[in-house]
């Protein structure tokens, strides 16, 4: 573009000083750089290679119109006068065409290749139709240019050396913003991709909230079903165990009234029986024999039902360590509850903490809203002052009205949205006017260069013209000399005006190039707060993870400690039963064992005083004995005659009182009235027979008879000691299971606290739930004035745009 400009200030420049200001000129190509700066950001692959074509082009022309330049003849101060109107002439002209040219690229927004420089091209004409008048007088400038060819070669050639390397930075800029963009255009896709997964997730998780409302409302009421059956059952428990305790009462006392009235039989029988055998010995002794292998028989039975009955007690004794397990598993079932209820009071104070979390993040949150809404009313104020003092006034109320009523969200997202669009408008506008202008310059430079190709040739034919006519005509030069300076001031004035358009454009280039240095810090704000966004969103999904699986933990909790609870419920009631099976049984072995402590005292009794007439009879027996040996010493002589019948007689006698004496020693297991009744006689029986000589074997029959009596007497005291140990044993028994009912009991009260402490928990969970129901709202909400806020922006870039284009 500027070695066209060059080349004409050597062709035609009269003045070192015209040079020099065209040189300057020249030096406006930093200008350039900085419209380049900003354009290169909108322009594709296309306009780039259109601006390397245009460049190759003016390259070209340059290089054929360095090559045109023939020798000259030397310049003649005649022609001055005409120089200088020429230039203002062409100055003017090219003045109007260039402010006519770029009102039209400011104002138009169609394609570039629609447009033409007309008016340039009139203005054009005008000037070839000057200089075909004047190519008489231009061929005696020619002459006096010659010596400063040489010098502005070499500078034309440094300058455009300048330039090569210039448009090949600019064309690297160009690639590395394209991509810029490019990355850029991807990371705004994939946020948008985000955003719509966020709204997916979010309505995923809304769903999911339903469902387990739905759920915990069905457990509780199954839990409230649960302890109303519960309460049934308890009060079904107590009405049993009370009619248990009124039969007990009844049944003691009928047992008692029976255990007398047997006892009133026995002895009414005992008394006709003592009658009987007073009358009836004979019958009595037969009687007794059978008796006695009754009692071995009954003996028998008895340690049998000794027997059964310790297997019965051990049976007990088994069942009693059951129930003493089963009640120890009811403890660590309580303990296990126990430590349930505290787990869930932890996790009610850690969701509280996590809730007290979540409203922190939520203040900071609205903190970071708070803070965005400043930089809006910043915006808005900075927008106020670059526009009219009517917008500025309505913004004002504007935002008044939507501080008061809440309405102001809205209005400022659309007119953000209208100043980005705006922004937007005015960016693009300017892009397509920079290629405008560009292309324009470039149509610009390629006419010059013809120009300066047309007027080179028309210097040379001018220089050879006043070379031929020098000699004759030396005063029509001077008009034409008066032309070229005139050109040369209207090229000075062009270019002047040409870096006044260039530094407009520069600094309207770079307010935009800072406004959107803006906006990409106000995008920059609005991704960084969506990230964290994003990570709040994050947490919040993994905290409500976190509460699926709690809730899902406490549901499995839930359903155990309901199938926990039926077992106990069927344990409990299978118990129940048991106990009352127990409890019978327990009365049927204490009516049992009561009825055989009766027994066994009076026998006890009876052995006792038949013990304490045997022994009075074995010393009456040993007393008759020594007086039968004292007596038998005296009556030896005596009886020798009658031996015959004394013998016999004896033996009689002896076997009579023999019979009397066996009568009379198993007559003791008779009832004690009768023993008494009987001592007369049997003591009698006894002395005849140790008188008749049976003393010795009686004593050991006797004898023999105290140590099975002893015997008897050890193992029935060792018997009723043992009846005693387990009747104490049932009594502690039964003391425990009445202590581990009211352990029971007082459990059972327990349970309604527990249920009222479940009811807590369960309103505390489904507060947290409509807490996080909320917050989640609010992030949602944050969401959607996240992205109306970058809708404001990009209104407002937009609408700022549109006013600097207007």
């Amino acid at each position: 573009m500027q070695t066209s400009f060059q080349l004409l200030s050597t062709s035609a420049c009269a003045e070192y000083n015209d040079f020099q200001k065209l040189t300057e000129s020249c030096s406006s190509s930093d200008a350039f750089e900085r419209i380049d700066s900003f354009s290169v950001q909108s322009l594709d692959s296309r306009s780039v290679s259109e601006i390397n074509s245009d460049d190759e082009l003016s390259g070209r022309g340059g290089a054929s119109a360095s090559l045109t330049v023939s020798p000259l003849t030397p310049k003649t101060e005649m022609v001055d006068p005409v120089n200088s109107k020429s230039k203002e002439e062409l100055n003017e002209t090219l003045v109007h065409a260039e402010e006519a040219e770029m009102e039209e690229s400011g104002r138009s927004a169609t394609p570039v290749n629609s447009e033409q420089p007309d008016v340039l091209v009139a203005a054009v004409q005008t000037d070839k139709g000057q200089t075909l008048k004047e190519e008489v007088v231009m061929q005696h400038q020619g002459a006096e240019k010659l010596p400063k060819e040489n010098c502005e070669k070499e500078e034309l050639c440094k300058m455009i050396d300048l330039l090569t390397e210039k448009l090949e930075k600019r064309e690297a800029q160009l690639l590395s913003i394209s991509k810029e963009k490019a990355s850029l255009e991807e990371a705004y896709d994939n946020l948008k991709d985000e955003m719509f997964r966020v709204k997916e997730e979010s309505s995923s998780i809304s769903s999911l909230k339903e469902e387990f409302t739905q759920r915990i409302a069905d457990a509780e009421k199954k839990v409230q079903l649960a302890c109303k059956e519960r309460d049934a059952a308890k009060k079904e428990v107590k009405n049993v165990k009370e009619e248990l305790a009124t039969r007990l009462n009844s049944n003691e006392t009928a047992e008692l009234l029976r255990e007398k009235d047997e006892q009133i039989k026995g002895l009414m029988q005992e008394g006709e029986k003592l009658s009987k055998q007073q009358l009836h010995n004979s019958n009595i002794i037969k009687k007794l024999r059978m008796k006695e292998k009754e009692n071995e028989s009954t003996n028998a039975k008895q340690s049998k039902k000794i027997k059964e009955l310790e297997e019965e007690l051990q049976h007990l004794k088994q069942v009693l360590d059951g129930k003493e397990e089963v009640e120890k598993q009811h403890r660590e079932n309580i303990k296990q509850l126990n430590s349930v209820v505290e787990r869930q009071e932890k996790d009610l104070s850690r969701l509280q903490v996590d809730t007290e979390e979540l409203e922190e993040r939520n203040r900071s949150v609205q903190a970071a809203l708070d803070s965005a809404y400043k930089d809006l009313t910043d915006l808005h104020k900075a927008n106020a002052t670059k526009d009219s003092e009517a917008q500025e006034a309505a913004l004002s109320h504007e935002l008044k009205a939507k501080e008061e009523l809440g309405l102001a969200l809205e209005k400022a997202q659309d007119e953000a949205r209208q100043q980005q669009e705006a922004l937007a408008i005015q960016v693009a506008d300017l892009r397509l006017a920079l290629q405008r202008a560009e292309q324009q310059a470039a149509r610009k430079e390629d006419y010059l260069r013809q120009e300066i190709r047309e007027l080179q040739q028309r210097l040379q034919e001018a220089e050879n013209r006043n070379q031929e006519l020098s000699q004759s005509v030396t005063s029509a030069t001077r008009p034409l000399l008066r032309q070229i300076e005139n050109l040369q001031a209207t090229l000075g004035a062009q270019t002047s005006s040409w870096e006044k358009l260039e530094k407009n454009l520069s600094d309207r280039l770079g307010e935009s190039q800072a406004l959107l240095a803006a906006a990409a810090e106000r995008e920059r704000a609005a991704t960084e707060e969506l990230l964290s966004n994003k990570i709040q969103v994050s947490s919040t999904e993994s905290q409500n993870s976190l509460l699926r699986q709690e809730n899902s933990r406490l549901q499995a909790q839930l359903e155990a400690e309901r199938s926990r609870l039926k077992k106990l419920e069927n344990e409990n009631n299978r118990y129940e039963v048991e106990l009352e099976n127990l409890k019978e049984e327990y009365v049927k072995t204490l009516d049992e064992a009561k009825k055989e402590k009766m027994l066994l005292t009076t026998q006890l009794e009876m052995e006792k005083m038949k013990v304490e007439q045997e022994k009075k009879k074995a010393i009456f027996v040993q007393e008759t004995a020594k007086e039968k040996e004292r007596k038998s010493f005296t009556l030896s002589t005596m009886d020798t005659v009658s031996s015959t019948p004394t013998l016999s007689r004896s033996s009689s006698i002896s076997g009579v009182d023999m019979a009397g004496l066996q009568a009379s020693f198993l007559s003791q297991d008779d009832p004690h009235d009768h023993s008494f009744g009987s001592m007369s006689t049997s003591g009698t029986n006894l002395y005849e027979a140790v008188r008749m000589g049976a003393g010795s074997s009686v004593i050991e029959n006797l004898q023999s008879q105290l140590k099975l009596k002893e015997g008897e007497i050890s193992h029935l005291q060792l018997e009723i000691g043992n009846l005693e140990r387990t009747r104490s044993i049932m009594a502690e028994e039964l003391v425990k299971l009445t202590n581990q009912n009211d352990e029971f009991e007082e459990k059972v009260k327990e349970i309604p606290k527990l249920r009222a402490q479940l009811r807590d928990l369960d309103q505390r969970y489904n507060t947290i739930l409509q807490m996080y129901g909320e917050k989640a709202e609010e992030a949602e909400e944050l969401r959607l004035d996240l992205e109306d806020v970058k809708n404001m922006y990009k209104t407002q870039i937009d609408e700022l745009l549109k006013q600097r284009h207007n």
